[in-house]
């Protein structure tokens, strides 16, 4: 089964793939920690689309599990490019489909095609949008535990900061919590903002996971975020203090 994951996929003619990857920061030393994915599809008739434009389309069918075949592969040959460059880094993103999480085999397809290309699975995390929290079902999450338990990393994005489903958090398990830029704007407004930031991540902490804070424009923020217990933060894409824009891995080898 793991051999048929190698072949090039098409989807709808589509028979490319691009990803790009942007920084995770640490907000204490101000350093690239990890890098996130994003998917962008190269379609002959229609050019290059990006996630927001495809992603709902390809999710209502197997199409969506086509694309992340090529994409764990991608991720899979660009670590190792990292590795060969001794770039220091602990994990590459990439969006895993909720179709196949709640696919019974989903973790022995990923456990036998990762083994065979000779990967490690911790420099590999898998991504999810804050959907699956109202939309997977308890082979979804059943699948998180096992790969978390496999050693591969797990990250859910896009949770809003100004309501946070803990509920909902504590079953799905991801090891990071990626907030969006609802809880970043208010880093700093006022002492009533903070501490209701500052709860927000401790919350999350005493689950288990690690909160990230998305779009944080400077090294003040940064800071600040850091001071309210977030270890883990995105840049806004007009950052001057950090690159924030998703870029290709021949930019990330050539800056490092």
């Amino acid at each position: 089964m793991a051999a048929g994951w190698e072949e090039q996929a098409t989807v709808d003619g589509v028979r490319a793939i691009e990803l790009r990857y942007r920084s995770v920061w640490s907000s204490a030393e101000k350093m690239p920690v990890f890098y996130q994915s994003s998917i962008r599809l190269n379609s002959p008739d229609m050019g290059v689309l990006l996630p927001e434009r495809f992603m709902p389309v390809l999710e209502s069918d197997d199409r969506c599990i086509s694309v992340f075949k090529l994409a764990l592969l991608q991720s899979i040959k660009t670590a190792d490019k990292l590795v060969e460059r001794e770039i220091d880094f602990d994990w590459l993103s990439v969006v895993i489909p909720l179709r196949l999480l709640n696919k019974g085999d989903c973790v022995r397809l990923i456990r036998d095609f990762v083994g065979k290309m000779g990967a490690l699975p911790g420099k590999i995390c898998f991504e999810l949008p804050a959907y699956v929290m109202d939309e997977g079902g308890s082979s979804c999450f059943d699948s998180l535990k096992q790969l978390r338990k496999a050693g591969y990393h797990t990250m859910l994005t896009g949770v809003d900061g100004e309501n946070v489903p803990l509920f909902k958090l504590a079953e799905v398990g991801a090891e990071y919590v990626m907030l969006n830029e609802s809880i970043t704007r208010r880093v700093g407004e006022n002492d009533r903002s903070d501490d209701c930031i500052r709860s927000i991540f401790s919350m999350i902490g005493d689950l288990g996971s690690e909160p990230v804070a998305a779009g944080i424009s400077t090294a003040e923020a940064a800071d600040s975020l850091y001071e309210l217990g977030c270890n883990y933060f995105t840049a806004d894409e007009n950052s001057s203090d950090f690159s924030g824009k998703f870029v290709s891995d021949r930019f990330i080898r050539k800056k490092e």
